[in-house]
């Protein structure tokens, strides 16, 4: 899978900087540039408007759609890599969307395109975008999945597209949408607008989509996280009895703990709350330098130990809340004596705690 980057050239990346979803391997995302122009929306659970004012990564409020060089990028990859599955995300579908538009992005040879739409009542969706221009996606649906493939996100937010979402499902399939994915909304302490899912929401949510799925031509997919939040989540791997010679401890989100803790029973695992945007955020994505040092004091001291933490943690060189990669290993070393490893994956850590001699 790749990234189609602004200076034209492809970036390899990972279903993680996705959705964490299983993707086809000739896929190439091809996001906005620079130059592209807000999303025209102010939706409830945007989690660009809740985050807190001192995390440093900023990311502006743009969309795919509103990019001016957007069919250009898409005709050179089409030219340039013709085996490459070819799709366009981050767009609301709310500017620069009509039926010319899907015309020209079909004829620059777009194959796939991943709109946030919500919900297919036009009434919700411009309330829950708070946008009077959020209606007119749900007339271009049809016309855009006679075109491309389309998939439609929806952000599962209750009083707008829980208690319908059966009925939500149902339009998208006789729209010609091909697939649906299903995220539970992620609320931080700085949004006092929605809540969180509820248990019985989410088994809701779960049980109509399987029976869509069976039911209907639209592909259906539940993410990682919902499951996560369900409780649910596992891969496809059995535990690792690996018994380390070192002191190591993993630390995680709390979503991902009970996981790891069946994948590594004989290695202390570390569930480590996310203070620092609160409410119901627990992805090992999202977590920051503050959190990790609050449970690193609490961790023994050692003359050499090892501290596993996820890679998703570090965007380019730093976390969220602006630690540096090393100034955070630094001040673990030198504090408690634990050397510092990242893993992308859980199946990478025997690899890494081998090659630090751990095992």
């Amino acid at each position: 899978m790749f990234e189609f980057t602004e200076d034209f050239r492809l970036r390899r990346i990972t279903k993680y900087e996705l959705d964490g979803v299983d993707e086809r391997e000739d896929l190439v995302v091809i996001p906005p540039s620079s130059k592209a122009g807000p999303c025209g929306s102010y939706c409830l659970f945007c989690y660009l408007r809740q985050n807190p004012p001192d995390m440093i990564y900023r990311v502006s409020f743009h969309d795919t759609l509103n990019d001016p060089e957007l069919e250009k990028r898409i005709a050179y990859v089409s030219e340039h890599y013709p085996e490459l599955w070819k799709r366009i995300t981050d767009t609301a579908g709310n500017v620069g969307f009509d039926e010319k538009r899907i015309e020209s992005l079909y004829n620059a040879g777009l194959d796939e395109i991943q709109i946030s739409v919500h919900t297919t009542k036009k009434e919700k969706r411009i309330a829950l975008m708070r946008t009077p221009l959020a209606s007119r996606l749900i007339d271009l649906l049809p016309m855009a999945g006679e075109h491309f493939r389309v998939i439609a996100d929806i952000i599962l937010t209750p009083g707008y597209n829980v208690d319908d979402i059966g009925e939500i499902i149902e339009d998208l399939d006789s729209m010609g949408v091909a697939e649906v994915r299903l995220f539970p909304v992620g609320v931080t302490r700085y949004n006092r607008n929605v809540r969180p899912l509820t248990r019985k929401e989410l088994l809701f949510v779960k049980e109509t989509a399987l029976e869509k799925d069976e039911e209907l031509e639209i592909k259906v997919v539940i993410p990682p996280i919902f499951k996560a939040l369900l409780g649910e989540f596992r891969l496809d791997v059995e535990p690792f009895e690996i018994e380390p010679e070192l002191p190591v401890y993993i630390f995680t989100g709390e979503l991902a703990y009970p996981e790891l803790r069946r994948l590594f029973p004989r290695i202390p695992v570390v569930a480590v709350k996310n203070e620092f945007f609160g409410g119901n955020i627990g992805t090992a994505g999202l977590l920051t330098g503050r959190d990790v040092l609050r449970e690193v004091d609490k961790l023994p001291e050692v003359d050499l130990g090892v501290l596993l933490l996820p890679e998703l943690m570090f965007y380019g060189d730093k976390t969220l809340d602006g630690y540096t990669r090393n100034e955070l290993v630094g001040r673990i070393i030198a504090g408690k004596g634990y050397i510092v490893e990242t893993a992308l994956e859980p199946v990478e850590v025997p690899r890494v705690l081998e090659k630090v001699g751990a095992v």
